[in-house]
């Protein structure tokens, strides 16, 4: 059988292209991207402060396994190291088994905190409201950058007061009520 030859010249290249195209190796597959290691903890210190008898509000540095960078978890932290109360014999700053239930931050630098609520009774007295909303504010400020106030909140409750301590807005630190 006669074929014209464009008909056998493109035959011809049809096989050599197949041909060729079995030699060819397959690309290597390309390298595994590298994952991003988890960041390391960082070992800090927060600064507590904690009543005692002088009526005064004092420092304790409390080493910790990580600093969180993120503000809001690093407000939960400083939260749940005061609850665990004072490693140097300084009276509970939270008078009660409290839990962090959320933490909100806004664009004023003012800190929401909520704590479970207090059983009745738990902060007794105006020094006791002092003593416990201070402990609260000054450590969250103290330990969290560009926070500049807090108002605690009870059981995902404003609370007025406790007695006489106007809580119904973000407190700023009080550092006249801290030991020198």
């Amino acid at each position: 059988m006669n074929l014209p030859r464009p008909t056998v010249a493109a035959l011809a290249a049809l096989a050599l292209a197949a041909v060729t195209a079995g030699c060819k190796r397959a690309a290597p597959p390309p390298p595994p991207a590298e994952a991003t290691p988890a960041p390391t903890p960082v070992p800090g210190v927060v600064v507590l402060f904690f009543p005692a008898e002088d009526t005064m509000l004092h420092r304790e540095a409390r080493h910790v396994p990580e600093v969180p960078a993120a503000i809001p978890a690093r407000i939960r932290l400083v939260l749940e190291e005061l609850i665990a109360g004072s490693r140097e014999g300084y009276a509970p700053a939270v008078p009660w088994a409290a839990t962090v239930e959320a933490v909100f931050l806004d664009k004023d630098g003012n800190a929401y905190v909520d704590l479970s609520s207090p059983p009745e009774g738990a902060i007794a007295g105006s020094d006791g409201e002092v003593d416990f909303a201070f402990s609260a504010v000054n450590s969250v400020v103290t330990n969290c950058p560009g926070v500049r106030r807090v108002q605690v909140l009870l059981g995902g409750r404003e609370v007025a007061t406790l007695g006489h301590l106007d809580l119904s807005r973000p407190l700023p630190p009080d550092l006249e009520i801290v030991a020198p």
